[in-house]
Parts: structure tokens; sequence; C-alpha cells
């Protein structure tokens, strides 16, 4: 295992660097690292759906896309971000626990509780969230990333996130801000967010008995750091989103589904499938399954082909049932 505290707090380059060595690496990696106020959203997401714009503008907060799946989260200075990387895993799918473990170990070694609930949430014993995470994977090779809130900006978060009713309903709260806890509220007094940054990593390199290691600026770093603030990749809906004329939508405990559609009569045309669920294969290769498609032939296509490959927790029976909506 290598251990690396990122300097930088550019959301760009950070996520440059860490899709770079997910892609490269031949040995497991921890990454450590900071944003400057960020919005990140999932790869499948639809920026326009998930972001305040205005909010974003008049307070310099930026937009960034990453390549796992999952929901939107707000990061600034005040949240510490982590990466673990194995380029051959023993687990098979998407699996959180096992990832997540060593920062459970080191916040238990502070004395705080926490526990993995729901689909990819770290909370505490009141049940508010401190942590939300994601994940992709590449045959063997895995990403597993998520966030520690020690002491973000809780009213931010909810000013600069766009969350639909149905979800805060699904948690059974009222809003955002309700949901979420910072770490600094539950832990010593003394310590500040550099105290706890320095602490987390020197646990991690101690339990992981981690080799620490600097990443080097190369040419792939900086073409991932170029696509990643390019309009095209932060919003590709700009291209897609006119052409579908139908949205058929719903909330599942696995996540949302958003079904677009571009229809003549009943064949659809195409489809574009956007949501804040987890990806396993991906889901554009799905998407090209329905291309020029009658309504008449969606069982035909199921009956060779499992939704659930491409969208963690979904049934074909669910699929089907939402595009005849």
């Amino acid at each position: 295992m290598k251990f690396c505290l990122l300097d930088s707090t550019d959301v760009y380059y950070n996520l440059a660097v860490e899709e770079y060595l997910f892609e490269t690496s031949l040995e497991e990696v921890f990454l450590l690292w900071q944003n400057s106020p960020t919005v990140v959203i999932g790869k499948n997401q639809n920026a326009f759906a998930e972001i305040n714009a205005d909010y974003l503008d008049k307070n310099n907060v930026k937009l960034a896309r990453r390549i796992t799946g999952g929901g939107a989260v707000y990061h600034d200075e005040g949240n510490v971000n982590y990466s673990v990387i194995i380029p051959k895993a023993k687990t098979e799918g998407i699996d959180f626990l096992s990832y997540a473990s060593p920062v459970i170990k080191a916040l238990k070694s502070l004395g705080i509780n926490a526990t993995l609930s729901g689909r990819n949430d770290l909370v505490l014993d009141s049940g508010k969230k401190i942590s939300g995470s994601a994940q992709h994977r590449v045959g063997d090779r895995v990403l597993h990333h998520g966030t520690l809130l020690f002491s973000s900006d809780l009213n931010a978060i909810e000013s600069a996130l766009n969350v639909s009713q149905d979800k805060l309903l699904s948690k059974a709260v009222k809003s955002v801000k309700s949901r979420v806890q910072n770490l600094s509220e539950v832990i010593s007094k003394d310590m500040q967010i550099e105290d706890f940054l320095a602490y987390l990593s020197a646990f991690i390199i101690s339990e992981l008995k981690a080799e620490i290691f600097f990443v080097e600026p190369n040419e792939k770093i900086t073409w991932l750091e170029q696509r990643n603030k390019s309009i095209g990749w932060l919003y590709p809906e700009k291209d897609y989103l006119s052409k579908y004329q139908t949205v058929k939508k719903k909330r599942y405990d696995f996540g949302n589904v958003e079904l677009n559609l571009n229809m003549k009569n009943n064949e659809i045309l195409s489809l574009k499938i956007t949501g804040d669920f987890f990806e396993l294969l991906p889901v554009c290769h799905f998407e090209k399954l329905f291309d020029n498609a009658p309504l008449s032939s969606l069982k035909n296509i199921l009956e060779n082909h499992n939704v659930g490959d491409y969208i963690l927790g979904m049934k074909n029976e669910e699929f089907l049932a939402l595009i005849k909506s």
C-alpha cells in the first residue's frame, strides 16, 4: 500500500490524479485530499438538476464531475476526501464496507462510532451523516472514495445543492442540513482540521503499513485536468437533453433513475439514462440496446440483458414498468 496526501485544493487536478492512479497504479493506493468550495456530481447526473447555479456563480463555487456514480456532494476546506485504489480487488461488485473500514477504524480510535447506513453513508449513533462514498470498477480495478465532514459550511451545503423532496422524504428529514453533522461537533474541541488530517494520515500509514509517496505531474494528468474543467465534461446535457421529449423518473432504494426518451410514435429512437444510481457496467452500453426499438420489442431485449448488470439494484421489471409509465 502506498499513501499520498495531495497538497492541492484544485478539484480538477485532484480528480485527475485520482483517475490517473486508478488507471495505472500497480500497487494499492490510499489518497487524502481537500478541495476549495466545489460541488461534485456523480458520473450519470444531470448537472442542471443537481446544482443551484446562481449560488455557485455568486459564491465562486466550482462544479466538477467524477467518474463514479452516486449523488452530488459539497466539498470545502472543512471536508476531507479519501480515495482507496485497488488494482487487484478480492471482492466482487460494489462493496462499501471493506474499503471504508480503515476510515471507520480511525474514527473509532478517536472515540467516534461510525457505521455504514443506507446505500453508502457513514453515520453517527445520532443517525446524522458524516460521510458519503462512491465506487467505480473496471475488471479487478476498484476506486472507492468518500468524504469526511469535519468543519464544513453546512449552510453552503444546503444552498449549493438542489436535493429533491423525494430524497429528503426517503431519509425522513426536512432538509439537507438536518441530515448531516460535522465531526468537529463530536470530537475533541482542541482538534482542528489540520490536526485531524495529520492524525488520519498517521493512522492510515500505521494501520495499512503504507509507504509515503508523492505524485509527479505528467502529460496524462494534465490532459485529465483539462478535460475535468471542460464544458463538454461538466455539462454533457447541453448536447443531448434538448432532443429528449419524454422523461420518466422514479426514486428507488438504490437511487434515482431518470429515463430521457427520444420517441416517434411507438418507437424509441434513443434513450439517455441519468440519476444518482451506482453503475456497474457502463450504462451507455445498455442505452444503445434501445436505439430504434419499438415499444413492443422491450421484453425481448430484456430477455437477453439484465439492467442490474448496469444499474446496481435495478430489476428488469422495474425498468420496464418505468419506461411504460
